[in-house]
């Protein structure tokens, strides 16, 4: 608003109506020039932030994987923004090799803060307890009491004896990942993984069973988040379960011995040359375990 005061009646005439309109107009551009500026630094600071939170994030991913005599590992996980919600481990605990990967609901900080507080929460309970279902029965209750109604994580959490290559595992609402067997044979085939289990933080006092299967000689542990099926090509076509299955199989049929990280990064390679320009909607995440891969 700008006031003009004269010390005796008067009429403007069309040339200081002028002036004054161009005075006006140059004194918006200032105020609005000072608001960008302002809005800029804000950006800044967020951005700022964002990245410090990211970094943050990743450092709590594991950035070296378990090493032991017979199990090639691989894994990755490709945030769709500076934050993400999926998340993995795989760690040694008593001589058994111990897979975890997850994903919560939503993105960017709250998806973020959830992922960290889940993940942390279940390797408490796996340093305490050898049961993987009360893992995940009070990993469970423990969100319930902990998070609000509309947040949620789905999760697989998987236990590899190296000495009897048994692999026992819990779902609770994750993807099934599957085994790929009989590729010394030159046959490669797909054993997927089913569980039950409602996703951790909608009710307390779930169940969550355990199933037990054999891994053999020169199998494919494959698990991996929705954001690998989910993601969609320029036309909006999704990459979806059987793309993934016939992608591996495929592979694995041309390259019998192809390790777990050979799996992994041309798997990676094909969701991402099947999505071509689009946008990366949702994080990306998987793991691959081989049985007698001694590869690093």
């Amino acid at each position: 608003v700008m006031r003009l005061y004269s010390r005796s009646v008067r009429t403007f005439s069309e040339a200081d109506r002028r002036l004054l309109r161009s005075i006006g107009q140059q004194g918006a551009a200032a105020v609005e020039q000072a608001r960008l500026v302002e809005a800029r630094a804000r950006e800044r600071r967020v951005k700022r932030q964002l990245r410090l939170a990211g970094a943050v994030q990743a450092r709590m991913l594991p950035t070296r994987l378990p090493e032991m005599a017979g199990f090639g590992v691989a894994a990755r996980c490709e945030p769709s923004s500076d934050l993400g919600g999926d998340f993995f481990d795989v760690f040694e605990l008593g001589g058994r090799i111990v897979v975890m990967i997850g994903d919560v609901v939503g993105k960017g900080i709250a998806a973020a803060l959830l992922m960290s507080a889940v993940r942390a929460t279940l390797r408490a309970y796996l340093e305490r307890v050898d049961d993987l279902s009360r893992v995940m029965a009070m990993a469970n209750d423990a969100m319930c009491r902990d998070s609000q109604p509309n947040e949620f994580a789905t999760v697989w959490l998987g236990l590899i004896d190296p000495k009897t290559r048994a692999l026992t595992y819990c779902t609770a609402g994750h993807d099934p990942p599957f085994v790929v067997r009989g590729v010394a044979g030159g046959h490669p085939q797909i054993e997927e993984l089913p569980g039950e289990g409602l996703v951790l933080g909608v009710q307390t006092g779930e169940d969550y069973p355990s199933r037990t299967v054999e891994l053999r000689a020169d199998d494919v542990l494959f698990a991996y988040t929705d954001g690998v099926t989910d993601a969609a090509s320029f036309d909006r076509k999704r990459y979806g379960r059987a793309r993934l299955h016939t992608g591996v199989l495929e592979l694995l049929g041309r390259e019998a011995g192809a390790t777990a990280a050979r799996v992994l990064d041309q798997t990676m390679w094909q969701v991402r040359a099947f999505s071509g320009l689009a946008e990366r909607a949702d994080d990306e995440t998987a793991v691959v375990i081989r049985v007698g891969d001694v590869s690093p």
